[in-house]
C-alpha cells in the first residue's frame, strides 16, 4: 500500500471517528425556586421609573456623576476584575487549542571530515554533509468530548469573570454614591452643631448677665455650660467621621486619601428618586452576582464531562513528511502516518474519583446558586422596606424639626420675658438639636436606601 492510500485510509478513519464522538457531559437542571409573582413590599409611585446603567445620574449631583467617572476608571479592585478576565479569556483560547492538530516544523544540518592518515591533504581527509527538513502534525481525536466540555467549562469561566466584573463595578458604585452622602449628611450635622453652640454660647452670656444681677442662680449657669461642653464635645466625633468617610472615598477613587475633599456641603438638593421594580424573575438575569454563578455552575458541569471522558480509551493521531539531502546533491523523502490507543489500565481509582468531585463540586455550585438568588431576593425586599420606611420617617422628622424649633424660639422668649426658668429652656434646646440631627440622619437613611434598591435590581447590568 503506497503513502497515498495510506494517508487515505487513516483521514478516513479520522473522519468517522470524529462523527461518532459523544459528549458526556450531563445536562444542567437548575434548581426549583420559590420565585413570588411580585414583591410584597412594592411601592406604588407613578413617577417611579426603572433602573438603569447610570443610575447615580438620577440624585440630580454633577459632582457625584464626576466622582463616579474617576471612581470607575481608576479603582485598582475593578481593574484586578478587568485583568481576571484577561486571565480567563487566555484559558478559554489555550482550552480552544486542544480542538485543533498541532504541527511543528523542523530543519537540520550538519559537516563531518574525518582524516585517512596520510600525508596528502587532498587525499588524507574526507568530508560529508547532511541535511533535511521535517513538517509533522498531531492531533487528538475527542471520542468522548472530553476536550470540547473543557472548552466550554473554560468559556463558562470567562462569562463568569465578565458578570464578577460587573459585581464589582455596582459594589464600587454603590459604595462611591454611599460615601459622598454620607460626607453630605456629616457636613450637615457639623453645620448644625455649629449654629447649635453659638446659640447656646449666646444663651450662656445671657445666663452670666442674669447670674450677675442675681436674676439667675449658680445651678442654670453650670447647666447652660454643661449645655455648651456637651455640644462642642460632639464636633470632634463629627469632624474624625467626616475626614474618614473622605479617607475612604479617596481610594474607591484611586487616590491617597490624605487631603482629599468634595466642594459639595449639604444633601439639600440631592433628588430622591422613584425607582421602579419589575418581576422576581428579572433578577435571575439583572443580577451580576446571579449571572456570575450561573456560569460557574455551567463550567462546573461541564468538568463533569472532562473527568468522565478521561475514563476511557484516548486515540491519537500522528503524521510527518522529511525531506533529507536539499543542500546537497540528490534528496529523499520520509513519510510516516500513525495511529495510537491508549487507555488507562490502573491508577488507584484517580480517575474515578476526579468524577466523584467533579459531580460534588456541582451540586455545591446549584445549592450556592440557589441561595444567591434567595438572598439576591431578600436584598430587593429589605430595600423596599427600607425605601418606604424612611420616606414616612423623614416626612415626620420634618413635621418634629419644624414644632422643635418653634418650641425653642418661643421658651427663648418666655425666657428672656421671666416667664419659664431655665430648665424648660435647655429641655427645648436639647429636643431642637435631636430633632435636627435626627432629620439629616434620616435623609441620609432615605439616600441609601435608594442606593441599596438601586444595587438590589442590579444596576442596570
Amino acid at each position: 500500500m503506497n503513502c497515498s492510500l495510506r494517508m487515505n485510509h487513516t483521514l478516513a478513519l479520522a473522519a468517522l471517528l470524529s462523527l461518532s464522538a459523544c459528549s458526556l457531559t450531563p445536562a444542567l437542571t437548575k434548581p426549583e425556586l420559590p420565585l413570588p409573582q411580585s414583591y410584597s413590599a412594592a411601592l406604588s409611585d407613578p413617577a417611579a421609573q426603572a433602573v438603569n446603567a447610570q443610575w447615580w445620574q438620577r440624585f440630580g449631583s454633577a459632582e457625584l456623576d464626576a466622582l463616579m467617572v474617576e471612581a470607575l476608571a481608576a479603582n485598582h479592585d475593578l481593574a484586578a476584575a478587568v485583568a481576571r478576565i484577561e486571565q480567563s479569556r487566555a484559558s478559554a483560547t489555550a482550552a480552544r487549542a486542544s480542538l485543533l492538530p498541532t504541527v511543528n516544523a523542523s530543519a537540520s544540518a550538519s559537516t563531518s571530515s574525518r582524516d585517512n592518515g596520510s600525508n596528502n591533504t587532498s587525499s588524507g581527509s574526507s568530508n560529508s554533509q547532511s541535511d533535511s527538513a521535517t513538517l509533522s502534525a498531531a492531533y487528538e481525536l475527542d471520542l468522548w468530548g472530553g476536550n470540547a466540555a473543557s472548552v466550554a467549562a473554560a468559556r463558562a469561566r470567562l462569562d463568569a469573570s465578565v458578570y464578577s466584573r460587573d459585581a464589582v463595578a455596582l459594589t464600587l458604585q454603590g459604595d462611591v454614591a454611599s460615601n459622598y452622602f454620607q460626607l453630605l449628611a456629616l457636613k450637615d450635622r457639623l453645620t448644625l452643631t455649629e449654629q447649635n453652640r453659638a446659640a447656646a454660647a449666646e444663651l450662656l452670656r445671657l445666663v452670666q448677665v442674669r447670674y450677675d444681677n442675681g436674676a439667675a442662680t449658680a445651678l442654670d449657669l453650670a447647666q447652660q455650660k454643661t449645655t455648651l461642653l456637651s455640644i462642642e464635645a460632639s464636633i470632634p466625633a463629627l469632624q474624625q467621621s467626616l475626614q474618614q468617610t473622605g479617607h475612604a472615598l479617596a481610594v474607591l477613587l484611586g487616590r491617597a486619601p490624605g487631603g482629599f475633599v468634595v466642594s459639595g456641603t449639604t444633601l439639600a438638593g440631592i433628588t430622591l428618586p422613584a425607582i421602579a421594580v419589575d418581576t422576581p424573575a428579572s433578577l435571575l438575569v439583572q443580577r451580576p452576582d446571579i449571572r456570575a454563578s450561573e456560569a460557574g455552575l455551567i463550567a462546573a458541569n461541564a468538568n463533569i464531562g472532562v473527568a468522565r471522558a478521561a475514563l476511557l480509551p484516548n486515540v491519537s493521531l500522528s503524521a510527518s513528511a522529511g525531506i533529507n539531502g536539499v543542500l546537497t546533491s540528490g534528496s529523499s523523502t520520509v513519510l510516516s502516518l500513525a495511529a495510537s490507543l491508549s487507555q488507562s489500565v490502573f491508577d488507584g481509582g484517580r480517575l474515578k474519583s476526579q468524577v466523584v468531585l467533579a459531580t460534588a463540586q456541582r451540586q455545591e455550585l446549584l445549592e450556592s446558586y440557589a441561595q444567591t438568588v434567595l438572598l439576591a431576593l431578600k436584598d430587593v425586599e429589605d430595600n423596599l422596606v427600607a425605601v418606604g420606611t424612611n420616606q414616612t420617617r423623614t416626612a415626620l422628622l420634618l413635621q418634629s424639626t419644624e414644632q422643635a424649633r418653634l418650641a425653642y424660639d418661643l421658651a427663648r422668649i418666655r425666657y428672656d420675658a421671666g416667664a419659664d426658668d431655665l430648665l424648660t429652656l435647655l429641655d427645648a434646646q436639647r429636643t431642637r438639636l435631636n430633632a435636627e440631627d435626627s432629620l439629616v440622619q434620616a435623609q441620609l437613611a432615605s439616600q441609601t436606601a435608594a442606593i441599596g434598591l438601586f444595587k438590589a435590581l442590579g444596576g442596570g447590568f
